[in-house]
């Protein structure tokens, strides 16, 4: 998965150099470019940890509804 994150990371700061006109491009150093490219990291890193709990609580609830079902067999 982090694989998967750090090229969409990447892809997300190219993008985003391809807005960016020439004299802002030149005024941006890699460092800054590298810092994007964390800051992006880390905010799809949440955004996948808050769907992973959520997912893991509708799966809690759904193993509690099936040990609780009487098939009356």
């Amino acid at each position: 998965m982090a694989n998967n994150i750090d090229k969409t990371a990447a892809n997300v700061v190219e993008r985003f150099k391809q807005e960016l006109k020439p004299e802002a491009l030149k005024s941006l150093s890699s460092s800054d470019f590298e810092l994007l490219t964390k800051l992006v990291k880390g905010a799809i890193a949440s955004e996948r940890e808050a769907t992973a709990a959520q997912l893991e609580t509708l799966a809690k609830g759904l193993k509690a509804d099936i040990e609780y079902i009487d098939l009356g067999l």
